[in-house]
């Protein structure tokens, strides 16, 4: 069955270019392929050297990927914005009251509006939220809703994303790309800013508890998740800590974050994990990534879990055609932006439909995401129409079905020059405890890079454009009054309220850092193996200049315990081969683990060690370490503390292994350590310091070492 032909984001039947379109089609009549190829090679260099990564599970090497970027924006007349403005905070409004409904009462299910065996056998139900009665509540406090446009130019719902919703530093990174490579392009536009989502977000997060200035975490599964570069990148962008399971703990039903200067109470935890991996006495007893007691803590009304756990039921893709009569029902309104018609496949008849006319339809999981489960029936052989026949034969009630709508589409950079990619429009919602929604003027746009796909998702191959909401009503904004705009459409009370609220985040101490133990230890590592590295490159410099005697060689073989020959060429060999590679990988691993403690440019210096790691350019890595070594000495005082501890103690441990005289390495720690934080566990270091000072034997080192080991091991 041939799918209708796509509508055109910029250009009308006639090949004009829209009103709001106008500049940027005059842009495009000016560009050649080349010069946008470049563009694009040019803006995928910034997201590389800035690590703007995702991780494809379904590959076996589970590798980071780059995200393809396409440089031609997608614009947005601010009426039509307007209109999906209020349709999303509609639909988040009515949504978060379901799930209060389900949690509670459970009215909409009694009056039979939505059947009872769609909520309370569904797997995202989580019946460990019954009866909580939340001090503001609000479940979904960020959501992402995927809209796309169909034939016809109307815009609609495709699904809700409530649990963990990503992509938002997708957004922002596209915006900066815009600005840097499209200057004069943009700055032509009166085009509504998304860069304070940070501190939306913040002030979102913010205002989910009635204590002032509440302390926020981040919550992440780790550098393994796809969207740990983001995790990073916002908490850094808020300031607030960026936390794994084990950096907290529960004392009392209260949640601690375990720093260096000791225990700090913890108000709001924005969570980027999933339910069943929270707390293992709760969920999934053999989890690793969440916090035992924390539901506690959250049953007594000690912490705010974001999104709430239960959240996940409201995202199902079985509750989806649900949606409009919620919105009746809780609101007492019509839905603004219509769902697209769904076929529940636990209906025998509607399963009968589906059946008979898989060809022409898009059948998906109801818990998938992602792109992944999919069948996109037009594009699919016989024989993937039959194996998944046989999977929805299986287990009708895990799937549904719609009709196979031709995304809108918006022209894109290609190989041949530019032409029409599918997309569609992620905007993201946040829900203010005051029951305010709050939504950043724009949103990701995802973009099916092979010509025909109706697949957006990155992990199947899509890309991302710069979304580009024009005022084409009151004319070019100014940086200040773009600023301040949070949203078109809101009442004075809204309006009011948000701005009161980013006014109070703004006078919160931005300079305040919480080091975490975990991070600290993974900041030491990086120092020892960042001095590790420099020790490599000097010998490897003596052993190409003849600078190194035999002798040299031998002391350098037996002492560092190296297994090879006392050769000159074997140790050159070992160590440029070996020993920095290696080492530039550890350095790797901790650097990621400090992401949330360190500045963008650090983080981007960093960077570019490990794409020239990749390349093989080993020898050049070691010298980009000089770089970021400086400009590792411009960040916290408390980052760079822990960072030089970890290279006095690898150039102490070094000057031992190699039986040189240590007594300047130990001075130079000692003027580290007396900068340590005061009453911690860190000072005991001073004591020892002084003993290895004094006596300059190996058996007092030793001392310091396992000192220093158990000192490491605390919250990691």
């Amino acid at each position: 069955m041939p799918i209708a032909k796509a509508f055109d984001e910029l250009q009308l039947a006639d090949g004009q270019y829209r009103h709001s379109a106008q500049q940027v089609g005059a842009w495009l009549q000016e560009m050649n392929s080349d010069t946008l190829i470049s563009l694009n090679n040019q803006a995928s260099d910034i997201f590389y050297r800035r690590g703007v990564t995702f991780t494809v599970y379904s590959d076996a090497s589970n590798i980071e990927r780059m995200i393809p970027f396409d440089i031609i924006p997608r614009i947005i007349d601010i009426q039509e914005w307007q209109v999906m403005e209020q349709g999303c905070q509609q639909r988040i409004r009515a949504l978060n009251q379901f799930i209060h409904d389900i949690y509670h009462e459970q009215t909409i299910v009694k009056e039979g509006i939505v059947p009872s065996e769609f909520v309370f056998k569904n797997s995202g139900y989580e019946p460990w939220m019954l009866g909580i009665n939340l001090d503001k509540p609000v479940y979904a406090h960020i959501s992402g809703i995927d809209l796309i446009r169909d034939q016809h130019g109307q815009y609609c719902v495709l699904e809700d994303n409530l649990r963990t919703p990503s992509g938002v530093s997708y957004m922002l990174e596209s915006r900066n790309v815009s600005q840097t490579l499209l200057s004069k392009l943009y700055q032509s536009q009166s085009v509504l800013p998304v860069a304070d989502y940070p501190q939306r977000l913040k002030a979102c997060l913010s205002s989910t508890t009635n204590k002032y200035d509440p302390q926020i975490v981040v919550l992440t599964p780790g550098r393994f998740n796809s969207a740990y570069y983001e995790h990073a990148f916002l908490a850094r962008e808020m300031n607030v800590p960026l936390v794994h399971g084990y950096d907290l703990i529960v004392e009392n039903n209260h949640v601690y974050i375990q720093g260096v200067r000791g225990k700090v109470q913890v108000d709001v935890i924005y969570r980027r994990i999933d339910d069943p991996f929270l707390d293992p006495l709760a969920f999934l007893p053999d989890s690793i990534l969440g916090v035992s007691g924390l539901m506690s803590a959250y049953r007594a009304g000690n912490v705010v879990i974001t999104n709430a756990p239960g959240t996940g039921i409201a995202d199902d893709k079985s509750l989806y055609p649900f949606v409009p009569k919620m919105i009746e029902y809780y609101l007492g309104e019509k839905p603004i932006l219509p769902n697209v018609q769904t076929y529940q496949c636990s209906d025998a008849d509607e399963l009968a439909y589906v059946l008979d006319h898989m060809p022409e339809l898009v059948i998906k999981e109801t818990q998938g995401s992602g792109g992944y489960g999919m069948l996109i029936g037009p594009t699919s052989s016989k024989e993937q129409i039959a194996a998944y026949r046989k999977r929805l034969l299986d287990n009708p009630a895990g799937f549904i079905a719609q009709p196979t709508i031709s995304l809108s589409t918006n022209p894109t950079a290609v190989a041949s020059g530019i032409a029409p990619r599918h997309i569609d429009l992620r905007p993201f919602v946040l829900s203010h405890g005051d029951g305010t929604v709050d939504i950043v003027p724009g949103g990701l746009t995802r973009v099916a890079m092979t010509e025909g796909s109706l697949v957006v998702n990155s992990s199947q191959g899509g890309g991302v454009k710069d979304t580009w909401v024009v005022d084409t009503v009151n004319g070019k904004l100014s940086g200040k009054q773009g600023t301040a705009h949070l949203g078109t459409i809101q009442t004075n009370h809204e309006r009011k309220s948000q701005s009161s609220t980013l006014l109070a985040y703004e006078n919160i101490n931005h300079n305040r850092l919480i080091l975490l133990l975990s991070t600290a230890s993974y900041l030491v590592w990086l120092g020892r193996y960042s001095e590790r590295l420099r020790y490599y490159e000097q010998i490897i410099t003596r052993l190409s200049n003849d600078q190194c005697s035999q002798t040299d060689v031998d002391a350098i073989v037996h002492n560092l315990g190296l297994p090879i020959s006392a050769d000159a060429d074997a140790l050159y060999d070992y160590l440029a081969n070996n020993k920095v590679p290696e080492t530039i990988g550890f350095i790797e691993q901790n650097v990621q683990d400090v992401k949330g403690v360190i500045g963008k440019d650090t983080a981007e210096l960093y960077n570019l060690i490990k794409r020239l790691a990749n390349t093989g350019a080993y020898r050049a890595a070691s010298l980009q370490l000089y770089a970021c070594n400086a400009s590792m000495q411009q960040e916290n005082p408390i980052v760079v503390t822990f960072w030089q501890l970890g290279q006095c103690f690898e150039s102490l441990d070094c000057h031992i292994l190699m039986k040189k005289d240590c007594r300047e390495c130990v001075q130079k720690l000692k003027e580290v350590v007396n900068t340590l934080p005061e009453n911690t566990r860190w000072r005991e270091l001073d004591r020892l310091v002084n003993q290895l000072l004094k006596s300059n034997q190996p058996k007092d080192f030793q001392s310091l070492s396992g000192a220093f080991s158990n000192i490491l091991q605390q919250g990691v």
